[in-house]
């Protein structure tokens, strides 16, 4: 059965940022050997958190290469289970909660993720999101036989034409014919077709120009890395611009990412952050960034004019995203402030020190941001966005 997607305006939704890696955004020693190892049971105990927990999705980042050795070893953004594949597994046991999954497409050919991304939609009955991303980084391109990642215009060109593709495959009944600039794909896919209408929920993370052109143009939400409301009003300016010009058609809306700590007495949160910094990992959270600061460019403008060393270290410690910390009445409050100062309509939310227990904690939060008219529950609507 058809699915239309749609969203309400005034209401925040909440992604988990799920774990794939013992560490995300804080690189800390003491938070990888804090935090439970990643197995079968692991994962879907901490689907069915966020789900109990009233999550809205779950949001699972993935890379391909392992040449980042110091970090593997220790711990930080490692293991990471395929995407796509890990979905599978989350959606069989969950009812209502969305899972955005990313998958390349510089490496990989628009039927590829056309079939997978159907696949994932029909299985969960219209609850998958494709977090589109082009891939980065050289030591990636080598994992396909490539020599090297192709300019960074020309990959968010590659795919703009790989997602037309895509959504051709999904939407039209009859055989496409394309033969673009980039790639070729002829015939008719086979069923079944995605559930949500007109497309399952597509997000981008670009916001160099070319990127933010992408999201403008193809995409429902833009991934926002920023530490302050200022700044995510910024790009929230910056995408309404090129929406305006590019596609006054369209509505794309902001996807910030969080850290997020939330505990009884007053200043506990803000003490585990900076105990969490403490213990940060150098040499893995330099090859984690190396990575990051060299291949986006929004991130490494961020930092620009910094030390390297200290560039990586204020990165791996989450200083450049949002983070909300305190008790769940003042988290409450920021983020009240939030969906009214800015255009965000989901938000990426990432527990430092995750387990099952740290994720229901959340629902203080929940309860609260429903009191404030700013939430509801997935399982009370028809749709996880």
């Amino acid at each position: 059965m058809a699915k239309p997607r749609h969203h309400d305006p005034d209401l925040l939704s909440f992604s988990y940022f799920f774990p794939t890696g013992q560490t995300d955004h804080i690189w800390s020693d003491e938070a990888a050997a804090a935090t439970p190892t990643l197995e079968r049971d692991v994962f879907l105990e901490m689907a069915r958190a966020a789900e109990e927990t009233g999550f809205d999705s779950l949001f699972i980042a993935d890379t391909w290469s392992g040449h980042q050795r110091e970090a593997e070893r220790r711990g930080h953004q490692s293991p990471k289970y395929q995407a796509p594949m890990l979905a599978m597994g989350l959606f069989a046991v969950t009812q209502h909660l969305g899972v955005i999954t990313t998958m390349h497409t510089s490496h990989h050919r628009p039927a590829h993720v056309a079939r997978a991304g159907a696949t994932l939609d029909a299985f969960s009955g219209g609850r998958w999101g494709w977090n589109v991303v082009t891939g980065f980084g050289d030591a990636e391109a080598r994992l396909f036989g490539e020599t090297a990642m192709a300019g960074h215009d020309d990959r968010y060109a590659s795919a703009a034409e790989f997602v037309e593709v895509v959504k051709r495959f999904w939407t039209e009944d009859e055989p496409i014919d394309h033969r673009g600039r980039f790639h070729t794909a002829q015939g008719r896919m086979k069923a079944p077709r995605p559930v949500q209408e007109p497309t399952p929920l597509l997000v981008s993370a670009g916001a160099s120009p070319a990127g933010m052109a992408f999201a403008a143009e193809q995409c429902d939400q833009l991934v926002v890395a920023g530490n302050t409301v200022e700044k995510i009003q910024a790009v929230d300016q910056r995408l309404e611009d090129l929406l305006e010009t590019r596609s006054p058609a369209r509505t794309v809306s902001t996807a910030p990412f969080s850290i997020v700590i939330v505990r009884d007495g007053e200043g506990e949160a803000e003490e585990e952050y900076e105990r969490l910094t403490e213990t940060l990992n150098v040499e893995a959270t330099k090859e984690l960034a190396a990575d990051i600061l060299g291949g986006v460019e929004s991130i490494r403008s961020a930092f620009a004019g910094q030390d390297p060393q200290e560039a990586a270290k204020a990165w791996g410690s989450g200083r450049g995203i949002l983070k909300f910390l305190g008790t769940a009445e003042q988290v409450t409050e920021q983020l009240v402030e939030l969906k009214k100062e800015t255009s965000t309509q989901n938000l990426l939310v990432n527990f430092p020190l995750w387990n099952p227990d740290e994720v229901r904690s959340f629902r203080s939060v929940l309860d609260h941001c429903r009191d404030a008219g700013i939430w509801l529950p997935p399982s009370e609507r028809s749709f996880s966005w």
